[in-house]
């Protein structure tokens, strides 16, 4: 059974949250991120090609915890919204996730307000070391 440490959640969830992959041995827990240089031209190609190589030789062997989905990472947005006392920025935020582009212009919005700018980050940093929970305990379930 995979036990993450605290550090490793974190590390894990703010990967996904970057847009990597998180490849996770269920033996002995090992946690290697995999940055795909297809969708980030700053990746180094060749860690990319070890880890998919590592992971091929025995894909039953690993965790795949996977990118949230853009419906999903919104929705946490909403829910950070709902919590915002502030008048002036809950409406601002709740016409920016309605408006085309809904991150770049909930980001901005958010941007204006400092406080609670701190406040999304660590809202946001505590849902995906959720997802990375949920994901490794439903990876841990498929085996």
């Amino acid at each position: 059974m995979i036990q993450l440490n605290e550090h490793d959640l974190q590390e894990a969830a703010t990967a996904i949250r970057r847009g990597m992959d998180v490849y996770i041995h269920k033996a002995h827990g090992r946690m290697m991120i995999a940055d795909d240089p297809e969708r980030n031209v700053r990746a180094d190609p060749e860690v990319f090609e070890a880890i998919m190589q590592d992971v091929n030789t025995d894909p039953d062997a690993y965790v795949h915890v996977e990118r949230m989905s853009a419906p999903d990472a919104i929705k946490i947005m909403a829910a950070f919204t709902d919590r915002v006392r502030n008048q002036e920025l809950w409406q601002a935020l709740t016409y920016a996730l309605k408006r085309p582009n809904p991150f770049q212009n909930f980001k901005a919005e958010l941007s204006r307000f400092p406080k609670n700018y701190e406040k999304w980050r660590g809202f946001r940093q505590i849902q995906y070391a959720d997802y990375v929970r949920k994901q490794v305990a439903d990876g841990q379930q498929e085996a």
